[in-house]
């Protein structure tokens, strides 16, 4: 098995191959490349956890394994393959929730940190942009916004890794769902591409090695470590 440097150095320059070829519009190697990021994130994640596999850990392994499932299905087109990822998303942001709850009841006040709670107003404001245009899809995107924005309103209990992680995913599927349900990004798809899919993987990466580092880090620590980097 690959050490996790062999792991993370493949997942970052598969993560630079990609998005050169959305900048690029080389759509062939961008299909080719995608359905490989989270199963090298994955072995990342793996290869540096400590043994036997904590329940944060597999839980965020479980929440890649629904990311790349969505990956995957975003790749096809139409309505019926969207609604296939949205809800394989649906399904990691969840998992995560749960992955980062109990950091939140391990708090002092028992409570998420204050930063966090802005998603919540952030959240409300991403609904109210996009219901205009997304017709009778409004119901399953505010699911998907509310579950999005709750995870990174629990994120930040776990560490600073991990809240900036989910701050970046919130901004890379706010930036998809502009691109795919309004005109406001319709002159840059190339561009819009290439910030959501930067913001997905550094997320995605922050969020795992947010988890390695609270692994790594003595427990119990001081209320003030849970917006703390390492």
């Amino acid at each position: 098995m690959l050490r996790p440097t062999g792991f993370l150095g493949g997942y970052a320059v598969l993560c630079v191959v990609h998005v050169t070829a959305q900048a690029l519009e080389a759509t062939a190697l961008a299909t080719v490349t995608k359905p490989l990021l989270m199963p090298l994130l994955a072995g990342y994640l793996l290869a540096a956890s400590p043994r036997p596999l904590p329940r944060m850990l597999r839980l965020v392994l479980l929440a890649l394994a629904f990311s790349w499932l969505g990956d995957v299905l975003l790749l096809g087109d139409g309505e019926a393959w969207f609604l296939a990822g949205l809800v394989s998303f649906l399904l990691a942001q969840l998992t995560y929730i749960v992955a980062f709850v109990p950091a939140v009841r391990a708090r002092p006040n028992g409570r998420p940190p204050l930063p966090g709670l802005l998603f919540v107003a952030y959240g409300a404001v991403m609904v109210g942009v996009l219901a205009p245009d997304v017709g009778a899809l409004l119901l399953p995107v505010m699911v998907y916004v509310a579950a999005i924005c709750t995870m990174a309103v629990v994120a930040p209990a776990v560490n600073l890794w991990t809240a900036i992680g989910a701050a970046l995913f919130v901004a890379s599927d706010s930036i998809l769902a502009v691109s795919v349900f309004t005109d406001r990004l319709s002159g840059a798809q190339a561009m819009a591409g290439v910030m959501v899919m930067s913001t997905y993987t550094l997320a995605q990466g922050l969020i795992v090695h947010g988890v390695l580092v609270a692994h790594r880090t003595p427990s119990p620590a001081p209320a003030s470590a849970s917006l703390r980097p390492d």
